[in-house]
């Protein structure tokens, strides 16, 4: 049943000020239960009986009263004060009757015209005869306190578990005063409070306790479920970083702790990933470096013999032998192929120093597009070229940044030499990553038959090639350079689908910028 209330989509905070005021309602209602209770306590049904008998008293005075003035202006004796004639006692019955009371007469020291509610207008008895046994002493002695001391006076008795109440009121006719007026009331029991209302307070009472009870229940559950969902979430994310904690129909503050976890994982993951990249770089810039260190000892010891070579065979070319003369040519070209590899490896082994210099990176592209427009023509390809509206101006060494497109280029060139196709080349200006701020960026899209994935995670590698005569080392210098100008070189290829290298170079604002070593 609980989980039929949509209470989980409330927040903590809400679901707690909501219990909160359930539990001010259920304050309040013990608050007005015990009101009542003591509304209507014994004391409280007491007073207010004696409050109702107060005002019959009074009555009975008034109407004394006024039959007193009448037999004054009639010059007739007053009724108390004939009290114990047959007729008096018949007026003062009549004027009692509709209350159980009568009067107290000081001339005489006697209770007369005592009557009930129900008896007769005349009355054959006397007012004495009539009053009962059991209370007539305590009457009595009320009736003559109040004529006495000229003040009202009140008694309660109490016999068992009934309650009688007795009130007295002073009888004043003129200056004097001549008795007092008494009124009776009995009880068999004291009525207690309305049972309607005490059943209406109980149950109101009981349904606020079962609602803050049923709340207390849904705000419990509804923090142990989302607490078991970070827990779980949590082991999680020891096992997978990608893994998300689902969020849906939970309470916000539980939504939040939520996706700040989700947040953590995907940092950790990203950072992870970044570190391992980190790592990569350094064991592959430490195998650079040692394979530098080879590559720089074997070139000297080589360079020296090969200089002698070449200077031997220049001076055999002047023999009158033509095939001598040939072979030598043929010697010479294969020494200067072999001379550019040991520069090439001695430029691969030595620290990129860069001369940079402002560069209109458009014209830079296009003329060495155009230095290989006549080989294109040759292998049948196409170039296309897109440049942005706005010219990427940079700040890079332009012989190196030329030997980097020119390799690009030819590994193109190369690659759709059989197949004929095109050469797309893009220069635009784009924020890739926030914290790099604006890069120039140079995209080369070839149509050739493209190269696989485990191909293309070791095209940077030095001595790693897929042609017969290449040496592998284009790539990785090109890999080399453009992290010295503080950029970042792409490939991506697929196999039957072409091959994209994409070039970014740091767009440096102002006329300068600081060298890069």
């Amino acid at each position: 049943m609980l989980s039929r209330i949509p209470l989980s989509k409330i927040s903590f905070r809400r679901q707690i000020m909501l219990l909160g005021i359930v539990a001010v309602v259920l304050l309040l209602g013990v608050l007005f239960a015990t009101f009542a209770a003591l509304r209507y306590t014994k004391s409280a049904v007491l007073k207010d009986d004696q409050r109702q008998l107060s005002e019959t008293t009074n009555s009975l005075v008034r109407e004394y009263t006024d039959k007193a003035e009448v037999a004054r202006l009639s010059n007739e004796p007053q009724l108390l004060e004939r009290a114990s004639a047959e007729p008096s006692q018949d007026t003062l019955t009549n004027l009692s009757h509709g209350v159980e009371g009568g009067f107290y007469a000081l001339t005489g020291d006697m209770l007369v015209g005592y009557s009930f509610p129900t008896r007769s207008a005349v009355v054959e008895k006397s007012g004495r005869e009539d009053i009962p046994a059991a209370e007539r002493p305590v009457l009595a002695e009320v009736a003559r306190e109040a004529a006495s001391s000229h003040v009202p006076s009140e008694r309660v008795l109490a016999t068992g578990g009934d309650v009688t109440l007795i009130d007295a009121l002073p009888l004043r006719v003129g200056q004097q005063y001549v008795g007092s007026a008494w009124t009776m009331k009995r009880l068999p029991r004291i009525p207690g409070t309305n049972r309607f209302r005490t059943y209406l307070i109980a149950v109101g009472l009981g349904i606020a306790a079962f609602a803050c009870v049923i709340l207390t229940l849904l705000v419990v559950r509804g923090l142990q479920s989302g607490v078991r969902k970070i827990e779980g979430g949590l082991k999680s994310l020891e096992h997978n970083l990608a893994s998300q904690i689902p969020i849906d129909s939970d309470p916000d503050e539980i939504r939040q702790i939520a996706r700040a976890i989700n947040r953590l994982g995907t940092t950790l993951k990203e950072n992870m990933e970044s570190e391992k990249q980190i790592e990569d770089r350094l064991r592959h810039a430490e195998r650079l470096a040692a394979l530098g260190r080879l590559i720089a000892g074997v070139a000297h010891e080589v360079r020296n013999p090969l200089a002698t070579i070449r200077l031997r065979v220049q001076m055999c070319q002047d023999s009158e032998n033509p095939d001598v003369r040939n072979s030598c040519g043929v010697a010479l070209q294969e020494i200067e192929r072999l001379n550019g590899m040991v520069n090439r490896l001695l430029s691969f082994s030595r620290p990129v120093h860069l001369h940079p210099e402002p560069t209109n990176l458009n014209r830079l592209v296009e003329q060495r597009l155009d230095n290989f427009s006549e080989r294109a023509q040759r292998s049948g390809v196409k170039f296309i070229t897109k440049f942005g509206p706005n010219p990427s101006a940079v700040r890079v060494d332009q012989n190196r940044m030329t030997q980097v497109f020119d390799n690009v280029i030819q590994n193109a060139i190369e690659a759709m030499s059989e197949t004929r196709g095109t050469l797309c080349v893009n220069v635009t200006c784009e924020t890739t990553k926030p914290e790099n701020g604006r890069e120039a960026c140079v995209e080369f899209n070839d149509t050739g038959g493209g190269i696989s994935s485990d191909v293309v995670s070791r095209v940077f590698d030095p001595f790693f090639t897929t042609k017969s005569s290449g040496t592998g080392l284009g790539l990785s210098i090109c890999h080399e350079l453009v992290q010295a100008h503080g950029g970042e070189i792409q490939v991506a290829s697929a196999e039957g689908c072409g091959t994209t290298v994409r070039i970014l170079i740091p767009v440096h604002d102002g006329q300068t910028a600081a060298q890069v070593a």
